[in-house]
């Protein structure tokens, strides 16, 4: 029995090889739904409705995982392999040239298939990074910085607060902050030591959960294509909730921290489908296993050497100085969560040099030490 209009339509809106073509205007697949609707007014009535209500929908969220992806891989291989072992009527292997043309109608799908479903993933991720862009910006001048290849990359905000951006992952934050709050948009993995200011307020969002401190160190681990979203604290208190609370407009305006508050070694894990927020307690704070997580910044007579490269591993840019002007400098100091400007300062402070930030670079100037 031949599918109503309206059917095809729903099945088009949930098939992802036509969400793919339809949202990233793949021109190899044109070819595809150009046959798929040949000679059928009712495949060619629902394909322009639902290409139609596709496009005007840009605010919907649509998420797959990779796990779908290998599922549905998977899936059309072991379809391939039915279609092989099937015989003819009188019981007879198909001829080899049968064979071939099952094979390649199945590789053809199943090129289809993957090309779709990347796609797919790739639009909905974007798409919900660049909502939250959009949404929480407020339209002022972008600033975006991504980490495609190295293991950390320090990024300064503009109030001076740290991020160490880790790899496969980026951030978007205005310019200039406002004058009552600080906004932060992140995709993948970041550990940020956050500028102490009450009356500007931090937040970060990731994926649908959103991350408000007045001023500390914790990491957050935000994939748009997992399941979960996880926080984890290292100093201070962190309050998280769901952009989707009822109470969110709340929690974001009120000057206090509020809803689910994490204290230092507490973590929480953010289920996205369920919206739901589980508070455990840590040995420790690292959620990213990096450096920086478990580093005191604590120096008693320290060499400057021995300092500058705990701070290149912490956060990893370089650090140049004379080395062997400042061979005989040291440190004794205690600088804790503060980003790594502040204590750039407290160190140059007390080896009365100074610093330059450059290009994910710092080089340290000054004089002999007695």
């Amino acid at each position: 029995m031949d599918q109503l209009p309206d059917e095809i339509f729903q099945d088009l809106l949930k098939n992802p090889v036509f969400i793919a073509w339809v949202l990233e205007e793949n021109p190899e697949l044109d070819q595809y739904w150009k046959n798929w609707t040949a000679g059928d007014s009712s495949r060619k009535e629902a394909l322009q409705q639902a290409r139609f209500a596709l496009l005007s929908s840009q605010n919907e969220t649509l998420r797959i995982t990779d796990e779908h992806i290998a599922y549905k891989i998977s899936q059309s291989l072991e379809i391939a392999k039915r279609r092989e072992n099937i015989v003819n009527k009188n019981n007879r292997p198909k001829s080899l040239n049968s064979f071939r043309s099952g094979w390649m109608a199945a590789a053809s799908v199943l090129l289809l298939l993957a090309i779709g479903l990347v796609f797919y993933k790739h639009y909905n991720n974007n798409s919900l990074f660049v909502e939250n862009q959009r949404q929480f910006t407020q339209n002022n001048e972008i600033v975006e910085v991504s980490n495609a290849d190295k293991e950390a990359r320090y990024v300064q905000l503009p109030d001076g607060s740290s991020v160490v951006l880790q790899k496969n992952s980026r951030i978007c934050y205005t310019k200039q902050f406002g004058p009552d709050k600080r906004v932060v948009i992140l995709s993948g993995e970041a550990f940020f030591e956050v500028t102490k200011d009450p009356e500007r307020p931090f937040f970060v969002y990731a994926n649908e959960l959103v991350t408000k401190v007045l001023g500390t160190s914790f990491s957050i681990k935000a994939d748009e294509s997992g399941d979960h979203v996880l926080v984890a604290v290292k100093t201070g208190k962190v309050s998280v909730f769901s952009n989707k609370d009822k109470h969110a407009d709340d929690y974001t305006k009120g000057r206090k921290l509020s809803a689910l508050l994490l204290t230092p070694n507490q973590q929480v894990s953010f289920q996205r489908r369920k919206s739901l927020l589980t508070r455990t307690s840590a040995k420790g704070p690292a959620l990213l296993k990096i450096p920086i997580e478990n580093q005191s910044f604590t120096y008693n007579e320290t060499p400057v050497s021995e300092v500058f490269s705990s701070l290149e591993k912490a956060y990893g840019i370089d650090i140049t100085f004379n080395e062997q002007v400042m061979a005989h400098c040291s440190v004794t100091a205690t600088l804790g969560d503060e980003p790594l400007d502040n204590k750039l300062k407290w160190i140059c402070a007390i080896l009365e040099a100074e610093y330059q930030v450059s290009d994910n670079k710092i080089t340290i100037t000054g004089n002999a030490c007695q």
